[in-house]
């Protein structure tokens, strides 16, 4: 077999199965036959936006939360085998700028990514049967995590991140903004880490039903006033740290007035949208605004607790669909009557 499909995104609102040949690696590359696909909320973010995203200039195959195996290694990369069970850290980092020596690589300025154009350079993404990515980013995955854990580990080190982010340590009150994957994920974290009490908003009661199995402790619709729930919740003190998930309209404004003095705001959702902060919130009141940008090399972190049995991801992944209904499960994530959490893809079963 010389040829393989690949899901190519042709613009918003369009993906396309195509066949395509099957590439062959060069010097330090592998070729990874893709098993499972995670689709993120990014993928859909492409598919929805407008053009104007230089994140992902199409023609463009996404998708960067993956597992699969070695197919075939290229010179000069040593220590792989053929059949090899993997993933990949998809921040394809410089290691040579001021952030990649401060071990910052989420930052290097010269960074490409796989499944966008970031860095106007193109990086095909997992959403195709082989694929091709440079040996140092291949992560090997342990042998108590399946394909499908594999294929969560990006999203699940990009919230632990988050859920480290600013924390005070065991026994601190949170409140996520946002029960999407991500909100989701950052709940079970949390319960990992030994929070005292977790708060969860979302305007979808699917989702807060989700935060509640998940492990948070007090659901609040976003139609009603978060903050003040949480504030009468609190005796008025407010929680620990906010940690917002979800780019919603007034998640900032809400952030302020129910974290406490001293506390910390988490932003992980990416805001496309300016907003007005009174900064006599943060000077007089000591709130800390920090963001979390992705990781570092927390998947192997992730991996390890996973393995351990110090994390389950029962039910992150609400649906399955075999890798050829792609197109069809793009338009599904983008309805509104979508109550799926996240989708995985499967194919070379």
């Amino acid at each position: 077999m010389d040829s393989m499909k690949a899901l190519v995104y042709r613009g918003p609102g369009k993906v396309c199965m195509e066949t395509r040949p099957i590439p062959s690696p060069a010097y330090n590359e592998v070729l990874i036959k893709v098993k499972a696909v995670s689709i993120c909320g990014s993928d859909i973010g492409a598919y929805r936006l407008p053009s104007i995203s230089k994140r992902w200039n199409p023609p463009l195959v996404l998708g960067h939360e993956f597992s699969g195996t070695i197919a075939a290694i290229g010179d000069g990369v040593k220590g792989r085998k053929i059949g090899q069970r993997v993933t990949a850290n998809p921040i394809l980092y410089c290691g040579n700028c001021h952030y990649c020596n401060s071990g910052m690589i989420n930052l290097c300025t010269h960074r490409n990514s796989l499944g966008t154009s970031i860095g106007d350079m193109p990086k095909d993404g997992a959403m195709q049967e082989y694929m091709l990515i440079r040996d140092s980013a291949i992560v090997p995955l342990d042998d108590n995590v399946t394909f499908e854990q594999g294929a969560l580990l990006e999203p699940l080190a990009v919230t632990y991140c988050a859920s480290k982010c600013g924390s005070t340590g065991r026994g601190e009150r949170v409140c996520i903004i946002g029960a999407g994957p991500i909100g989701l994920m950052t709940v079970k974290f949390l319960k990992a880490f030994g929070a005292s009490q977790i708060f969860a908003s979302d305007i979808l009661d699917d989702r807060l039903k989700k935060a509640s199995e998940y492990g948070a402790d007090e659901v609040i619709n976003g139609r009603e006033n978060v903050a003040d729930t949480v504030l009468k919740l609190t005796n008025g003190i407010g929680v620990d740290r906010v940690i917002i998930c979800a780019d919603a309209p007034d998640a900032v404004h809400n952030a302020f007035r129910m974290v406490r003095s001293g506390g910390n705001i988490v932003l992980v959702a990416l805001m496309h949208r300016e907003i007005t902060i009174d900064p006599m919130q943060i000077a007089c009141r000591a709130v800390n605004i920090l963001g979390s940008y992705m990781f570092t090399h927390e998947m192997n972190t992730v991996m390890s607790m996973l393995a351990e049995k110090k994390l389950n991801t029962d039910g992150i992944i609400t649906s399955k669909f075999p890798f050829e209904k792609g197109e069809e499960v793009f338009k599904l994530l983008a309805s509104k009557e979508c109550k799926d959490i996240k989708i995985l893809l499967t194919m070379n079963e």
